[in-house]
């Protein structure tokens, strides 16, 4: 089964385990939470960039990195959440080698490199210009190879889109569990993924950051609005992480 995130109902799920205030009737928001909510794939980054997500939450600001929001408010964030597939990660090592035109090299950079890198596309126009006439041939030809591609390779690492953050962590969560032979409560999975909670086992493959999506990770420790209960059980229908499926979009290596 593919995984879409549209499929679950997760803040209500996520109301239930949040840490709430005092009176147990809000949550609170940082600064620093919205930013790396949307950094981590939360948000539909398409249709709401940075700017018009920091916006949503200034209704309930109380204080210069404080946001208090009620049940009603909270439930409404799901207008913004990130509802499609995830995607295996786009590996650039995995690029076929050999030569390649304009155009067919554009295809590889509009469906697979793209969607996983966070440059505007000025500046990802202006590196692909460079790379262009660096491996291109007398025929006119684009020699794509190792050397050229370790150099995608460390674009996407150094600039990872908010969608390449997500699909990293869910990808490293999934070889995980898969490794232990889990059985895991899709809701769970989505859950925390939404809260940006499942990026902090990216972290924990390595002491040193590799990745800025890594290093995104690291930073998920200052949140704690993720944290759930050891007490919370839920009656959902469990899914084995062997079922799921995530299919490579358009030409990802």
């Amino acid at each position: 089964m593919p995984l879409e995130l549209g499929a679950f109902d997760v803040m209500e799920y996520l109301w239930g385990i949040m840490e709430k205030t005092s009176d147990g009737k809000a949550v609170e928001y940082t600064n620093l939470d919205i930013e790396m909510l949307w950094q981590m794939g939360f948000v539909n980054t398409e249709q709401y960039p940075i700017d018009k997500w920091r916006l949503v939450f200034e209704p309930y600001r109380i204080s210069e990195d404080k946001f208090i929001l009620e049940k009603q408010a909270f439930i409404a964030l799901d207008k913004y959440r990130y509802k499609g597939e995830i995607h295996i990660p786009f590996d650039a090592m995995l690029i076929n080698e050999g030569f390649y035109t304009d155009e067919g090299l554009g295809e590889l950079i509009n469906l697979s490199i793209e969607p996983s890198c966070s440059l505007q596309k000025n500046e990802l126009t202006d590196f692909f210009t460079t790379l262009k006439n660096k491996y291109r041939d007398s025929r006119g030809l684009i020699k794509i190879d190792k050397d050229a591609k370790i150099e995608i390779k460390n674009l996407i690492n150094d600039h990872p889109s908010p969608l390449r953050n997500l699909e990293i962590a869910f990808d490293n969560m999934m070889k995980k569990g898969e490794d232990k032979k889990m059985n895991t409560d899709i809701d769970t999975v989505e859950a925390d993924i939404a809260t940006a909670r499942a990026a902090m086992e990216v972290s924990s493959f390595s002491k040193d950051p590799l990745t800025k999506a890594e290093t995104h990770a690291m930073n998920l420790k200052k949140l704690e609005k993720a944290k759930t209960s050891p007490q919370h059980k839920t009656n959902k229908k469990t899914v084995s992480l062997k079922k799921i499926r995530r299919s490579r979009k358009g030409m990802r290596g």
